[in-house]
């Protein structure tokens, strides 16, 4: 087993020549900008452990899945009211339809039938009159 001499504790290196950093890594000579990088890949990972740790708690889950089913059930409901609310309509439209030629068919027969049910009573009274005589 061979052992690294500048190395110190925890496998850091101890002072000494530091290792190259790798070959196309981006790290600014700037000591502002050495941290102002460090903290925006702090902010990136504990955005990914903050992601990584939603996808595996089973009451996020339970609780997105929830949101998404509420979605779902209102937009649904929007559709069947929109549905029900058209057909009603549309159905409203024709029994005013019918009610208007009832109407219209009542007006126009109203006097033919006035005149039957008067012949009738008519008719009626004379067969009355002719049995009540003959007794």
């Amino acid at each position: 087993m061979t052992t690294n001499k500048s190395a110190g504790k925890a496998g850091r290196p101890t002072k000494g020549p530091q290792a190259a950093p790798a070959a196309g890594a981006d790290i600014p000579d700037d000591p502002q900008a050495l941290a102002e990088d460090i903290k925006q890949t702090r902010e990136q990972v504990g955005q990914t452990v903050e992601a990584l740790t939603n996808k595996v708690d089973p009451k996020v889950q339970l609780r997105e899945t929830a949101e998404r089913m509420k979605g779902r059930v209102s937009a649904t409901a929007g559709e069947v009211t929109s549905k029900v609310t058209g057909k009603a309509g549309t159905v409203g439209q024709q029994v005013r339809t019918t009610a208007a030629k009832a109407a219209r068919g009542a007006d126009e027969y109203r006097m033919p039938l006035a005149v039957a049910a008067g012949v009738a009573v008519l008719v009626a009274g004379a067969w009355i009159a002719w049995v009540m005589r003959r007794r």
